[in-house]
């Protein structure tokens, strides 16, 4: 999911409306009669600007960044979390040591904050220009219902995630689920087939789960079933996926360059298993065909994991 401090930009999904963002911005700047305007955002690691007004006369293209501790309009904004109208920063000292004004020669600044639907500071949604300015009211309303605008889209891709998240994750566990699980190992999968990638596929099934629940009840059983997804979270490595598929089943999808490394983890995870008392059978195969499916190799580690229960 998407969070307060990644940049909307490295979204993959096509999620945010883009496009619309830009026509917005683009009729601001010709209303305003401006030649710059931005929506810029804020994140820990500076200020990056999403959409830049397609002008010749705007010196910033989307995609900068500019470092956090920058003297910048925008920054003012997000620090005070309201609107920011600077008619002609020539006549205030505060604004020397900002580049906009010192090197790019703007003048005017008006800047509203956007924000995240959760309160957290989005950015801002601004124009800027090189000429001293009187804005009137009806101009400052305008930018603000544009603002909106942008909050709603950011509305909308929140309460998207949220359903999709619900959709892909198991409730009791918090890992994927079967549904999310195969969205995302067959991207995994198709990207280290053209990578020309390894991966490990271990398939997992907790021993005694029916004797825990027939003795203490469903609700202990859930209680271990938790657990065990704890163990699984804690293992896993930024480019491993690990899902509960139904009751007492569960899947990890792991990088893995052979036999030997995909053995390294299967102890791994054992050994973490066994110290929080619990016991799972383990089927394990290393994903080499990129010809096969995910599915065939799901039912192949499904086997081994069976054939070692038995055992």
């Amino acid at each position: 999911m998407l969070t307060p401090d990644q940049w909307v930009l490295d979204e993959r999904e096509g999620l945010l409306p883009l496009a619309k963002w830009q026509k917005t911005v683009d009729v601001m700047a010709r209303v305003f009669n401006a030649p710059a305007g931005f929506i810029v955002q804020y994140a820990s690691k500076g200020f990056q600007v999403v959409i830049s007004s397609d002008q010749e006369s705007n010196p910033y293209e989307a995609g900068i960044i500019i470092p956090v501790d920058t003297n910048l309009f925008c920054k003012k904004v997000v620090e005070q979390q309201g609107t920011l109208y600077v008619a002609d920063a020539r006549g205030d000292r505060y604004w020397e040591t900002n580049p906009e004004v010192s090197e790019d020669g703007f003048r005017s600044y008006l800047g509203l904050p956007v924000k995240w639907p959760t309160g957290e500071p989005f950015g801002t949604i601004c124009v800027m220009d090189f000429n001293t300015t009187d804005y009137q009211k009806d101009y400052v309303d305008l930018v603000g219902e544009l603002r909106d605008l942008i909050e709603a889209d950011l509305a909308i891709l929140s309460q998207y995630q949220v359903i999709s998240n619900l959709a892909m994750t198991d409730e009791l566990t918090k890992l994927y689920n079967r549904r999310g699980f195969y969205a995302v190992a067959q991207q995994r999968l198709t990207l280290a087939r053209r990578s020309n990638l390894s991966l490990g596929l271990l398939y997992m099934d907790m021993n005694g789960l029916k004797d825990i629940n027939d003795t203490y009840g469903h609700s202990a059983g859930d209680v271990a079933l938790k657990r065990l997804g704890d163990v699984l979270a804690g293992e896993v490595r930024e480019n491993d996926t690990a899902a509960r598929l139904s009751g007492d089943e569960f899947v990890m999808l792991v990088a893995a360059n052979s036999a030997e490394q995909l053995d390294h983890v299967q102890q791994r995870l054992v050994d973490s298993m066994a110290a929080q008392e619990l016991s799972v059978s383990i089927g394990a195969v290393l994903i080499d065909d990129g010809s096969a499916s995910l599915a065939y190799w799901i039912e192949e580690a499904d086997k081994r994991m069976y054939q070692n229960k038995r055992a």
